[in-house]
């Protein structure tokens, strides 16, 4: 792919993201479709579609990309079925879920189906084009370990979700730096699909940024998750310096990550359901703290961009940046992992900040009175 390539995907996502994110807000109004009443906002009815118009820009924005743009490789071929397949059955999850709020059981289930749909079809399809060769053995761990990473990082992006543009930016940024990496490592289908995420999500957080116009959804923030997991996945498949790649790509992606890890653990040391929601996450936390959305979206933004820049020095082999990394990960981890186990605040007066910042408190559940 030339730059002009590059610059006419990354366009073309943006723009399609710019017209149709409005075009979801007119259909929530006209169809009367409005954040759940058990959802995050507190301020009424805003539209909770913004994942259609997501997926919409990345979806036919990939279309020439795979045309036109992208040499034809037996990777290309192989993962265009799994995208597009996979990336349907997301999406119908997510748009369920808006419509009609699944148990978290069920959610779960489904991402499991779709982990384990992308881990063993994937692998097939790479067989098939004589792009690898595992044994039995080595087929199935292989798949499990795929799908394990397809569901941590999707879930990590539908709980980061959580607050007006943090979840859009982080996308973004994890984009960023993940077309960097591909361009770097000569990888035009990483370079190419991370583009189309960043555009999409810029064009979206157009309209997310606090005070948002509308949300991505879990639709949206699900579907985020998905393409980062298969761009991550993509990212191996040269089969060169794997565990670097892998230790970087971890890296980029290590604020939803944390996140996630940090809200199984809390809710299992309160003897609570590890999927069940609540407002104990680092995006809660600080906006307990400093009051305000827009001043944690950057904080966390800045966070996010810090991993990124040391996700690509890491997989350009410089230990020193896996080295701060780690340290910088178990710095967050233990700093807010201790903050929430030692919250002290009112609910009282929780409630009232969430109410502040347009976040509902219905699943306030951590407190000390």
């Amino acid at each position: 792919m030339t730059v002009t390539d590059y610059v006419i995907t990354f366009a073309t996502s943006a723009i399609l993201g710019l017209i149709l994110t409005p075009m979801a807000i007119g259909m929530a109004v006209r169809w009367r479709i409005a954040e759940k009443p058990n959802g995050r906002t507190g301020r009424g009815e805003i539209a909770h579609i913004g994942g259609v118009a997501v997926i919409g820009a990345i979806v036919f924005s990939l279309i020439p990309v795979f045309l036109f743009f992208l040499p034809d490789h037996p990777v290309n071929r192989a993962f265009l079925p799994v995208i597009i397949s996979s990336g349907f059955l997301i999406f119908l999850l997510g748009i369920i879920d808006d419509l009609r709020s699944l148990h978290y059981l069920y959610k779960l289930f489904f991402q499991i189906t779709v982990s384990i749909f992308v881990a063993a079809g994937g692998l097939g399809l790479l067989e098939h084009f004589n792009l690898v060769e595992l044994s039995m053995t080595t087929a199935v761990l292989t798949s499990i370990l795929i799908a394990f990473w397809m569901l941590a990082i999707t879930t990590s992006f539908n709980l980061i979700d959580g607050i007006d543009g943090l979840a859009a930016g982080v996308a973004a940024i994890s984009a960023a730096a993940f077309a960097a990496a591909g361009l770097i490592m000569g990888q035009p289908i990483v370079s190419a699909l991370s583009l189309t995420v960043l555009g999409a999500a810029l064009a979206f957080l157009r309209y997310n940024f606090p005070p948002a116009k509308i949300f991505m959804g879990d639709s949206g923030s699900l579907f985020f998750g998905l393409m980062f997991g298969l761009i991550s996945l993509l990212f191996l498949v040269p089969g060169e310096k794997v565990l670097i790649r892998s230790l970087g790509s971890v890296i980029i992606l290590s604020l939803p990550l944390l996140d996630t890890g940090l809200a199984f653990i809390r809710r299992v040391m309160s003897g609570r359901p590890p999927f069940e929601a609540d407002h104990m996450h680092i995006h809660h936390i600080l906006l307990f703290g400093c009051g305000s959305t827009r001043k944690v979206d950057m904080m966390l933004w800045s966070l996010s961009a810090v991993f990124g820049a040391l996700g690509i020095l890491t997989i350009l082999g410089y230990t020193v940046a896996l080295v701060v990394a780690v340290v910088l990960e178990l710095a967050v981890f233990i700093l807010a992992l201790r903050r929430m186990v030692k919250f002290d605040m009112s609910r009282e007066k929780a409630e009232e900040i969430l109410s502040e910042c347009g976040v509902s408190s219905s699943s306030m559940a951590v407190h000390n009175d």
